[in-house]
């Protein structure tokens, strides 16, 4: 029987900055990056699954007009605005979650495909399917509405239920490769114009 596989245990905050980094690592914007480690951060307390499906669109994205990354924005401001959206496609869709239920100000609805997510301002979104299943849809249609009245709750709750994530190592190097290309080479000239620590530390 095979061995589990290494894990890092990150905190949340160490979450965030690592998405960011990879996210710019992989010539993201610096706007989408920083939307980036903030959904890596909810998807992480509340769902637990995030680098396999963020490698997934580093390292293959999908055309701009799919990718989740870079609709994060458009959705969130929909939320916020309560105006209803409807997208032919869109691949690893829990990536669109975050934005739009930590912005809305009004019930809304998400669709994706046959799943709905639902949730009242404020309040625990709940699920038609379970976290791990949403986290697992390579893909799917999406809509946006904001129904009058607070939504029936689907069956399955996304509350916050991690504190903390464990990331598969060979997750966390590839994401750690990725965020390498964010640094900058040393070299003669930074060091003698003051990058770094110097030759005198003393913190």
């Amino acid at each position: 029987m095979p061995s589990p596989p290494e894990t890092l245990d990150l905190s949340i905050n160490e979450v965030e900055m690592l998405a960011q980094k990879a996210a710019r690592g992989a010539g993201l914007p610096w706007g989408v990056a920083e939307d980036t480690g903030r959904a890596a951060a909810w998807l992480a307390r509340r769902v637990g699954i995030w680098a396999g499906p963020l490698l997934a669109l580093l390292e293959l994205p999908p055309p701009r007009q799919e990718s989740p990354l870079y609709l994060a924005g458009l959705l969130a401001d929909s939320a916020a605005g309560g105006q209803a959206r409807a997208i032919a496609r869109v691949a690893s869709p829990i990536w669109a979650l975050p934005g739009v239920l930590a912005t809305t100000l009004r019930p809304v609805v998400i669709q994706l495909d046959d799943a709905r997510i639902g949730c009242g301002p404020g309040g625990e979104p709940s699920a038609t399917l379970p976290a791990e299943a949403l986290a697992a849809l390579p893909a799917a249609a999406l809509t946006l509405t904001f129904p009058q009245a607070p939504p029936p709750l689907p069956p399955c709750l996304l509350p916050v239920r991690f504190r903390r994530s464990g990331v598969p190592l060979a997750e966390w190097r590839r994401l750690e490769a990725l965020a390498y290309l964010t640094y900058v080479p040393a070299s003669e000239h930074s060091r003698r114009t003051g990058a770094g620590a110097g030759l005198l530390d003393d913190e």
